[in-house]
């Protein structure tokens, strides 16, 4: 009776799945024989992960390869793992419904810090053990890649076999080569590893040997012919490869109808809290004629096409590329707009498109604190923005802050409230929603050095701008709280010896594994660090000098701005001299 009930819910998460997958346009199905076969992995929900434009473009470079097989898997919802769990269903992919276990790699794309104890429910829904040492040759390769862990694999090292540092696109198909040309000659995973070190971005952890002197690192040492410094990937030229788009379409995401195109990489205006503004440097373009076609591709499938960038709004051809989905009776989504890039033109057209909520990100309300991120825009630069999106009809307005941005006092965060009562006063109604987050230090930024301010503090800051707001009508407020960004902080400038926390959250929840880390979890997250600290993070070379940082952390305590780069020419920060 036993075998039957457990054949007959495996038949259910597998039926689950199926209807899933019947909803998408765009699904990819080959035929496993004689292929390298990949489970590419998004560590939370289906709903997040088809939502995100790099899943996407990786699942898309990897089946492009003929001699490869990929599919998808992602977090089941706590109902389907609650089934899992009861039946003893290992989790399985989307395309095939095979257990984990069948493929030759499990690749994880993880974007961001925050799923990272996703990863631990994965492993124990597929029976996997937790440690990359606990797993023989006879185990699929596991490793991950996307913009987290090429900031810091360091908190998540333990759990996986090797990491892709950098962007994707040459990356693929070199390390793909290699595994095939490597995978029946190797004898031993070690074997396996060494063949795969040769391959620029490759990061091995197990091919590293870290000494700690007290609580600090003293020495990050490469073994077995590991490069001393592993090599960021970067695509030089994007128009080489396709842009990266929605190549699945479904109703189950964030971006529901919506065709979403990369247009561009990189910002170069040096916003000092900003990772991505940092790791992608240099700012790199698409050529207008190839990206008009894949909107009108895009438009083929659905009406609503969606540009995505660190800088779209600062797009060369961006009018022309705007006027290409309007006149097709389009509609238009920007993931990001610069309030000192608006004017009456651009606010046409995106009213022509659609628009109906503009998004501005002014950061800190003084303008001495903008001054110090190096997000120099003064208050009457703000409301003239204000005041064309009023004038324009749009009546919808979203506005990201940050609090406990070093050197940050309270006359700062009355500031906020200040200027959004301005912001309100000059859009004469509509609805304002503001998104207030606290500060969280990242790697390969110039406040990659600052502490994240307690918790405490925190929250009355939060306070201070919610009772000041209380009475305002058309004023709504979200945010992180302040220790949601406590343990991202942890997970975002931990070391190696932080996974052990991890492992202590699975099992305990954060309470009871915070009270448990050694070293104290404080010790990451609410100390000042200096220049000549070893960083979890500085074996990666991604072509910025570690000084460059640590002269713009100086300016920034002196609030004093650093202008745009100047592709190519300025070489200040060491990217483009590579």
């Amino acid at each position: 009776m036993g075998s039957v009930r457990r054949s007959l819910i495996s038949w259910h998460l597998k039926k689950k799945a199926k209807e899933l997958i019947s909803k998408e346009k765009g699904t990819v199905y080959k035929e496993w024989g004689g292929k390298v076969s990949v489970c590419l992995v998004y560590p939370n929900s289906y709903f997040l992960g088809m939502s995100n434009l790099g899943f996407q473009a990786i699942y898309h470079l990897l089946n492009d390869l003929d001699y490869v097989v990929c599919e998808r898997a992602f977090l089941p919802d706590d109902r389907d793992i609650s089934e899992f769990q009861r039946t003893g269903t290992p989790l399985f992919s989307l395309e095939s419904q095979r257990p984990f276990t069948e493929f030759d790699i499990i690749a994880f794309s993880i974007s961001f810090e925050e799923d990272y104890l996703n990863i631990l429910k994965i492993f124990d829904l597929a029976r996997i053990p937790f440690l990359s040492q606990a797993r023989d040759a006879t185990k699929p390769l596991i490793m991950a890649g996307g913009v987290a862990v090429s900031l810091n694999p360091e908190p998540i090292a333990d759990f996986f076999d090797l990491f892709a540092i950098g962007e994707g696109e040459e990356f693929v198909s070199e390390f793909l080569d290699a595994f095939q040309s490597a995978q029946y000659n190797a004898k031993t995973k070690e074997h396996l590893l060494e063949a795969l070190i040769l391959v620029e971005g490759v990061y091995i952890p197990s091919f590293y040997k870290i000494v700690y002197q007290g609580n600090f690192i003293k020495e990050f040492t490469p073994v077995k012919g590991s490069p001393a410094k592993v090599k960021s990937r970067k695509v030089k030229k994007l128009d080489v490869f396709p842009a990266p788009s929605s190549h699945i379409l479904t109703r189950e995401t964030n971006f529901s109808n919506t065709y979403l195109v990369e247009i561009e990489r990189g910002c170069g205006r040096g916003c000092r809290f900003c990772a991505a503004g940092f790791v992608y440097l240099p700012p790199r373009e698409r050529e207008l004629n190839g990206l008009k076609k894949e909107v009108l591709k895009g438009m083929g499938l659905t009406q609503k096409v969606g540009l995505v960038g660190a800088a779209v709004s600062e797009y060369s051809d961006l009018k022309a590329l705007c006027g290409t989905v309007i006149e097709g009776d389009g509609e238009l989504t920007l993931s990001s707009i610069r309030l000192d890039v608006l004017n009456k033109e651009t606010l046409k057209l995106l009213k022509e498109g659609g628009y109906k909520t503009i998004t501005i990100a002014p950061e800190a309300g003084s303008e001495r604190l903008r001054n110090v991120i190096n997000k120099n825009f003064s208050e009457k630069d703000i409301i003239e923005a204000i005041n064309l999106i009023s004038a324009s009809g749009i009546q919808k307005l979203k506005l990201y802050f940050i609090i406990g941005l070093p050197t940050e006092t309270l006359d700062d965060i009355n500031a906020i409230t200040e200027l959004t009562l301005r912001i309100k006063s000059a859009m004469q109604g509509g609805l304002i929603t503001l998104s207030i987050n606290p500060f969280i230090p990242k790697p390969f930024t110039p406040f990659q050095w600052c502490a994240y301010e307690d918790i405490k503090s925190l929250k009355n800051k939060l306070d201070i701008i919610k009772n000041g707001l209380r009475s305002e009508k058309g004023i709504k407020i979200s945010s992180l709280s302040p220790r949601e960004g406590y343990i991202q902080t942890l997970l975002s400038v931990g070391d190696r010896r932080v996974g052990r926390v991890l492992v202590a959250a699975h099992a305990k929840g954060w309470k009871a594994a915070l009270k448990e880390t050694e070293p104290n979890a404080d010790f990451y997250v609410n100390r000042q660090k200096d220049f000549s600290e070893i960083l979890p993070c500085d074996f990666i070379d991604n072509g910025i000098k570690k000084e460059y940082l640590w002269k713009e952390y100086r300016r920034a305590l002196k609030a004093q701005t650093t202008p745009p780069c100047d592709v190519g020419r300025c070489m200040r920060c060491g990217v483009c001299a590579v």
